[in-house]
């Protein structure tokens, strides 16, 4: 019986062109800032063929990547009945079982993070957040209320200028 085939992976360096921090306005008042950061970037040294919806010509080979981010979240503004005295530490795996409250939000400033690869290609990465939970009683370590944030990163690659 043939072994089943799988994408090999490479990994792919890239340099930072632009990177930022998304602010979002909490209905409790609070102010929260996220950035995404591209940790790691894979490709699949296997052409794949592209869908057609993406508006590249019928039959394009692309390329599938696989990547790895670290987003952090920090708290900027909270109102004083939301201060507490700072709370150990949790794991995500601790915040996860407690109970948390959803909190409305309003993205003050969200824009486009860019990455350029060796051959001129550029990525595109957004942090899309939804939803966002303040964890009752928990505190970091300036008092802040902990919030958990629901987000994902979306990729479009920017193809490089034709001369």
């Amino acid at each position: 019986m043939p072994e089943p085939m799988f994408p090999v992976f490479e990994e792919v360096e890239f340099e930072i062109e632009k990177e930022v921090w998304n602010v979002y306005e909490l209905d409790d008042k609070s102010t929260i800032k996220m950035r995404c950061i591209l940790v790691k970037l894979l490709t699949s040294s296997v052409p794949t063929t592209v869908p057609p919806a993406t508006g590249v010509p019928p039959g394009a080979k692309g390329f599938e990547f696989q990547s790895v981010f670290q987003n952090i979240v920090t708290v900027i503004r909270s109102p004083p009945e939301l201060m507490g005295k700072p709370t150990a530490q949790l794991t995500p795996q601790e915040i996860e079982k407690l109970e948390k409250i959803e909190v409305g939000y309003t993205p003050y400033l969200e824009d486009w993070n860019v990455y350029r690869l060796p051959d001129g290609t550029k990525l595109k990465i957004k942090l899309v957040v939804s939803a966002i939970y303040r964890i009752p009683k928990q505190y970091d370590p300036f008092g802040y209320p902990i919030y958990f944030v629901n987000s994902t990163n979306a990729i479009i690659p920017v193809p490089k200028a034709r001369p």
